[in-house]
């Protein structure tokens, strides 16, 4: 019951040319932290963080990573889920996360970024609240006012339309298929700053130290 969170944290980080996800922000967190422990600590019933093979999973924090489980135990908050194909592309990681996550037979599957620290709780907790209350729409998105964009929480009847994408599109096809009827959460353009280049890891670093102190 309730939603499960899939944090997809198995990007190639090709374009910024090294592991985004380790990088040390002004806090002493690491990048993809941000975006975690903003997961674990919205109302989301749990969260499936898929992963590399060769992850270290040094970016998370410890707290979480000793109490996290690689197999389906229900009372566990976070379950760390091993990618072993996310070289094909973002579709292969969000079946690996829903994989796991269907054990759980969840209302539904919220897909969350990695690399885009800026996603705050509350307005997770909003997507969450949104997608109780109207229960007619397929799925409930983020936006900034220019179409849908994770965070991104689809209802579990759409389960076989997931595990049908394929490649790098991630969830994109079933958000331009007008067949869905779809519920939007405006959030603030910050909150979609994501890491792919330097210059974009640099504008979240001053944005972080001059306007989101720890």
């Amino acid at each position: 019951m309730g939603l499960t969170g899939i944090l997809l944290a198995a990007g190639k980080s090709s374009r910024l040319g090294r592991d985004k996800l380790s990088v040390v922000m002004p806090d002493g967190r690491s990048l993809a932290a941000w975006s975690l422990e903003a997961a674990l600590s919205s109302k989301l019933e749990r969260v499936i963080c898929v992963v590399k093979p060769e992850d270290t999973l040094s970016w998370i924090p410890r707290r979480w990573l000793c109490s996290a489980s690689y197999a389906y135990q229900p009372e566990v908050k976070l379950l760390i889920s091993v990618c072993d194909d996310y070289a094909m592309g973002m579709a292969h990681s969000l079946h690996c996360g829903i994989r796991n996550a269907k054990q759980y037979e969840p209302d539904g599957y919220m897909v969350i970024l990695a690399d885009q620290p800026l996603i705050e709780t509350q307005q997770i907790n909003e997507i969450i609240t949104t997608f109780e209350t109207i229960k007619h729409s397929d799925y409930v998105a983020a936006t900034d006012c220019s179409g849908a964009k994770p965070p991104v929480a689809f209802r579990s009847h759409l389960l076989t339309q997931l595990l049908a994408l394929r490649g790098d599109e991630g969830a994109r096809r079933i958000m331009r298929n007008f067949q869905f009827t779809a519920t939007y959460v405006p959030l603030s353009a910050t909150s979609f700053w994501d890491a792919d280049t330097e210059d974009e890891l640099a504008r979240i670093v001053h944005y972080m130290e001059h306007f989101h102190p720890s």
